[in-house]
């Protein structure tokens, strides 16, 4: 007598289905740009630090990799300072028998709020090794003023 087989009738369907969502999922990343994830362009957030310095405001980045001349856009409106750029960094290795080539590619954009009444026309932006620096004249120079508070109490006594 011979051994029994196990029979399963919907095995067939269900890997059919399974094999038709998966191209269904990856159409899906690849209409949103995203093709295989070894291959997928990554978004990154470069630190900013923001500084008083006298009367101006001091925002400087670490954008490490990027040609400035033609990889970075900056633009004012509306009290915000807009940067948006991109990046593309290659790193090779060669040795006897191979070579080993990695490149990666990352896109960026921020927008930082500036203080109204700051001189948007002055603002000027500066790149050197690898640190935007964008200075926005007369920012940080506003006078405060001390607000008093009335106490129900102390207006009735007047």
């Amino acid at each position: 007598m011979g051994a029994l087989d196990r029979m399963e009738p919907f095995s067939s369907v269900a890997s059919s289905w399974q094999r038709d969502i998966d191209r269904m999922f990856r159409s899906l990343a690849e209409s949103f740009g995203g093709g295989s994830l070894a291959s997928r362009r990554t978004d990154w957030m470069p630190a900013a630090d923001v500084l008083k310095h006298g009367d101006d405001v001091v925002i400087r980045i670490e954008l490490p990799g990027i040609d400035p001349a033609k990889d970075l856009e900056i633009t004012v409106e509306d009290d915000t300072l807009h940067m948006r750029g991109e990046r593309q960094e290659t790193e090779e290795e060669k040795r006897e028998g191979f070579i080993r080539r990695e490149t990666s590619y990352g896109a960026f954009e921020r927008a930082l709020p500036i203080p109204s009444g700051a001189r948007t026309e002055d603002v000027k932006a500066t790149y050197s090794d690898g640190i935007l620096e964008v200075v926005v004249p007369g920012a940080a120079k506003r006078s405060t003023q001390r607000v008093p508070v009335e106490v129900g109490s102390e207006k009735k006594k007047k």
